[in-house]
């Protein structure tokens, strides 16, 4: 049956590599519409030639179309992507700088900046949920819109869609830097866990660890201890904080997966100096467009393979492979396990609440997922994964209730907050540096 496939957020730097990743899936997806949708044109009517392009060379017979218009796109859709940035590079600057200014650190989902993506992202999220509801009901949502955890856990509370939030870390150990640490070959096609490979990973979003790794059927932690301890640095990516994840191995016996986002808390007195010395350029950059991103664009209509991409994060095909990969896998009826989504607890991580949104394996099917039970999350993790699950659900409390005081304690309940002079000064200055994507706290 073809689909309606829609992405909302369709001039993201995210996009090539959807669009390859579909085409991947052509024996699945032929028949199919891909519809891009955008508040922002500009770059739209290109990326569709580059969807059509890309068609064209595989003989895939999917049909490319583009929108502002959110009802078009979303109008009998049986697949919705949500793929934006609400305030894009911009706002997210604000969420990076102002609490550096004040000595707190974090990122846009982690510290007072995840708290206040939250703020912005769900307003955004739960209008097009609305509209999901009432032009495509039987839609599955596939989400990439960070922060994952809190936006499922906004979109559970108000909503009854089929909503999938998903997080690409997970996608990035598995299809990329555990085949290139273990000396085994890179992942064909969308697949993330192979008879050579089988890593799981549990915890909460950006704060998870991989608890269980099996090689060709055995423990493959002695194998990882044994490359990543030795001669690291030419075995592990470099983009990868190498010198963290190694002292987090060395200390817990386990690896970090989202070793960014976690060496905000672990190392934070290094982060904040690197953030006060040079700013977060680099770490804004991995999410926007850049002049050789674009470039790369171009040069795809004029005739380059995609295999020929530059080495940066938006066009590295991990990050498609499991969100399209997911998709297939709920057409095809697959039952194949993919790592890195995000769900309501329920048993699945056995010491953490059942209520909590957590992140770990799924079994994915057209049913949708079905979470795997994986146990008790390690001890030495505990505390502070209960500490994120309460400042999550408190941020998710103030984004639906508009109440600047339940926000100011979300703030002071966040691990990354010691000061709640500083974190009424930042909550001061977030409020209105992102009033317009706000809309909860002007009544």
């Amino acid at each position: 049956m073809p689909e309606k496939i829609a992405i909302i957020g369709g001039g993201s730097p995210f996009v090539p590599g959807l669009l390859h990743a579909i085409l991947e899936n052509k024996e699945v997806l032929n028949g199919s519409d891909v519809w891009l949708m955008d508040i922002d044109p500009s770059r739209l009517p290109t990326l569709t030639k580059v969807g059509e392009e890309l068609a064209r060379r595989c003989g895939a017979e999917v049909r490319f179309a583009w929108t502002t218009d959110a009802r078009e796109a979303l109008t009998e859709a049986t697949f919705v992507f949500m793929n934006y940035q609400i305030g894009g590079l911009k706002h997210r600057q604000y969420d990076f700088d102002i609490p550096t200014k004040y000595g707190i650190c974090g990122d846009e989902t982690s510290g007072p900046g995840g708290t206040f993506m939250t703020q912005c992202a769900i307003p955004a999220t739960l209008e097009y949920c609305q509209l999901i509801e009432e032009l495509c009901p039987n839609a599955w949502v596939i989400s990439l819109v960070n922060p994952t955890n809190a936006v499922a856990d906004a979109v559970r509370r108000k909503t009854g869609i089929r909503f999938i939030a998903l997080c690409d870390c997970f996608a990035r150990l598995s299809q990329r830097d555990l085949p290139e640490v273990l000396g085994l070959p890179p992942y064909e096609r969308h697949y993330a866990v192979s008879e050579d490979l089988r890593p799981r990973a549990i915890g909460v979003n950006h704060s998870t660890w991989l608890v269980n790794l099996q090689v060709k059927g055995e423990d493959g932690y002695p194998l990882l201890r044994e490359r990543l301890l030795g001669d690291t640095k030419k075995r592990y990516p470099a983009d990868q904080s190498i010198d963290f994840l190694v002292k987090m191995l060395e200390a817990f016996d386990y690896l970090n997966v989202g070793s960014r986002h976690d060496r905000v808390y672990w190392d934070n007195t290094q982060v904040l100096k690197e953030r006060r010395e040079g700013g977060a350029g680099p770490e804004l950059m991995a999410l926007g467009w850049s002049e050789a991103r674009w470039g790369f664009v171009e040069e795809l209509l004029s005739g380059a393979d995609y295999s020929q991409h530059p080495d940066e994060y938006c066009f590295r095909l991990y990050h498609a492979r499991q969100t399209i990969g997911i998709m297939v896998s709920i057409l095809a009826d697959e039952g194949r396990e993919w790592g890195g989504i995000n769900f309501p607890n329920r048993g699945a991580i056995t010491n953490l609440p059942p209520e909590a949104i957590v992140e770990g394996p799924c079994i994915v099917d057209s049913r949708g997922i079905t979470p795997i039970p994986m146990g008790d999350l390690p001890k030495p993790f505990l505390g502070l994964t209960l500490h994120i699950i309460n400042w999550q659900e408190l941020t998710v409390d103030a984004a639906l209730s508009g109440d600047v005081k339940l926000l100011y304690q979300a703030l002071l309940a966040c691990p990354y907050v010691h000061d709640p002079d500083a974190a009424k000064a930042i909550m001061d200055e977030l409020l209105q540096a992102h009033a317009e994507y706000m809309p909860q706290f002007k009544r």
